[in-house]
């Protein structure tokens, strides 16, 4: 028996007519009528779906013209755009891409190490899947490792690398200055005083590539060292000599300190000492020997001002008795000094003084 058949293929879908499973004929957009004495399917797709895949029977159908065969290789991506935006990325093997007005196929070389970044849906659609990015800021390097090896040094900015073909990964050093605190240690000068010392190191990363290949964590390695440099050099000086100067330990430590950074990619730039405390007991009796040193300073200087004064003093009754003129003049100065202090005068005379009062106007 003879069937009649019309089948309608809308815009936006193709179409394959199969009479008893077996691939026929292929449709476009439109309408087609046809008798068939089998039974009649039809495989319907959408061409939203850009890249199809189909078996090799179905494939056989579709005209060159509608379909395009794009073979991605191993060190390759293919990266499917619509109206210049990518919207697929491609695995390396066969696919079947519709053919359409502002559709369009981009085979991306990957098997380099560094490429250019990329920019928008390419850098969504491809990140994390065979593209990897690392953004140096200023004051950083980044260092760039393939499979495992150091490969390059890289300047501030931003910077790409294919992972396609092998194992690339990025890593930043801050080479900015940094500070390590070292409180609260407890140490023993030579004569047997117990100290709490406060240091502070600043240092920078000299060489990065050193940083990373001889140290785990350089910071830990930077603060040890201070840690035992200054327990040594506290252990070879006296109490008094590290009160009255603090600076020695700077002095002691800091090429030995600068030795042990530069092994370590680090440049040390400076050491200084902030806390030097006494226990309670110790301070209490150092403040009594300052005490006792200042008392014993001002009896000093008091002796010395009063012997400076009595010199003074018998030079001048010296001068005075051999001069009674200037005794005179000291004399007239005193009764100067005095009348110049007196507002009112008060005369008490006897009757035999009477006659010798004049009064002069």
């Amino acid at each position: 028996m003879v069937f009649y058949h019309r089948i309608q293929v809308p815009v936006g879908e193709r179409a394959i007519v199969l009479v008893d499973q077996v691939p026929q004929r292929f449709l476009d957009v439109g309408s087609v009528s046809f008798w068939s004495r089998g039974d009649v399917s039809v495989h319907r797709m959408t061409l939203d779906e850009l890249v199809v895949t189909l078996a090799p029977e179905l494939r056989r159908m579709v005209p060159e013209h509608a379909l395009r065969r794009v073979i991605v290789a191993d060190d390759q991506r293919g990266l499917v755009t619509r109206r210049g935006r990518a919207v697929r990325v491609l695995e390396p093997g066969v696919h079947d891409v519709w053919v359409m007005d502002e559709v369009a196929v981009e085979v991306l070389d990957v098997g380099a190490v560094a490429c250019e970044p990329l920019r928008g849906e390419r850098r969504a659609l491809l990140f994390g899947r065979g593209y990897a990015e690392l953004t140096v800021p200023d004051g950083a390097v980044g260092l760039r490792y393939v499979n495992g090896r150091l490969d390059a040094v890289l300047p501030p900015g931003l910077h790409a690398a294919w992972t396609v073909l092998r194992d690339v990964s990025f890593v930043a050093i801050d080479l900015r200055e940094r500070i390590v605190a070292i409180s609260n240690q407890e140490v023993m000068t030579k004569d047997r005083v117990s100290l709490r010392v406060s240091a502070s190191v600043t240092y920078r990363v000299a060489d990065p590539t050193k940083l990373v290949s001889v140290s785990k964590d350089a910071e830990a390695a930077i603060y040890l060292a201070t840690q035992l440099l200054l327990r040594d050099a506290i252990a070879s000086h006296t109490l008094d000599t590290l009160l009255a100067e603090r600076d020695i330990l700077a002095q002691a430590l800091l090429p030995a300190l600068s030795t042990r950074g530069a092994e370590l990619g680090l440049g040390v730039v400076g050491l200084g000492v902030k806390d030097l405390i006494l226990p309670g007991e110790m301070r209490t009796l150092l403040n009594r020997v300052i005490e006792a040193q200042k008392d014993a300073e001002a009896n000093v200087i008091a002796r010395r001002e009063e012997t400076a004064a009595t010199r003074s003093l018998a030079q001048t009754a010296k001068v005075l008795s051999e001069n009674p003129l200037l005794v005179r003049l000291k004399e007239l100065e005193a009764y100067k000094d005095l009348a110049s202090r007196v507002g009112t005068l008060h005369v008490v005379m006897g009757e035999s003084s009477l006659g010798k009062l004049e009064l002069k106007t």
